[in-house]
């Protein structure tokens, strides 16, 4: 039992690399686009401004502050917690040393750049949040939210994301019409995702770490 358990761990793996992968470029667009990051990434790049610290490791380190306040409200992690705290920091930073994106030079592509990264972003997060390995830091607050209110997740998201981005705005974080997207539409889009995959994440069983203690 054990070992198809693991099987079936390993096997969710790649799609939950790509995940990561699809939210990394929507970051990544988003920043270039140079219009407002989302609420999230307007606070790691006001403590990016403030420290010296590059995105990508801000976002790694403000993962492990959720992970353990989380812990504080009984939301254990799972293999697909710490990946993603791992892995989404480390693809911003790579695809940005790597110059993989072009810089956008008119208006036109920098919008095309924020919504495209806008959509990207929350479709990377349908993708891993599939896999039910662990809900990411960030989402995994907002699930774990989401079932001890019993709100939705259009309504319980915007509450989040406005209280990040004061703080991230008061850090010196870049915030404009693209904030304002994310906080108030990104709700609205992943629940649209959700929908339309007929993915409910009330009824999701997130793997957590104590899950894989049981198993052996």
């Amino acid at each position: 039992m054990h070992h198809e358990n693991t099987k079936k761990t390993l096997l969710r793996l790649p799609k939950l690399m790509l995940g990561f992968i699809i939210i990394a470029v929507g970051i990544n667009l988003t920043i270039y686009a140079n219009m407002g990051l989302n609420p999230w990434g307007t606070f790691h790049q006001g403590v990016s401004n403030i420290t010296g610290i590059r995105f990508g490791t801000v976002s790694q380190l403000t993962g492990i502050v959720i992970i353990l306040l989380s812990l504080f409200i009984k939301l254990y992690p799972g293999i697909g917690t710490i990946l993603n705290m791992i892995f989404i920091g480390y693809f911003v930073d790579l695809f940005d040393q790597l110059h993989l994106i072009p810089l956008p030079d008119t208006f036109t592509i920098r919008t095309i750049y924020l919504l495209l990264g806008t959509l990207l972003f929350n479709y990377g997060i349908f993708v891993y949040l599939s896999c039910e390995l662990g809900a990411g830091p960030r989402d995994g607050l907002l699930v774990g939210l989401v079932k001890m209110t019993g709100l939705n997740v259009s309504i319980m998201r915007p509450i989040i994301e406005v209280t990040i981005v004061a703080i991230g705005i008061l850090l010196g974080g870049s915030y404009g019409v693209g904030t304002l997207l994310n906080a108030f539409g990104g709700g609205y889009i992943l629940n649209t995702i959700f929908n339309f995959y007929k993915f409910n994440p009330k009824a999701t069983k997130q793997m957590v770490i104590t899950d894989l203690i049981k198993a052996k």
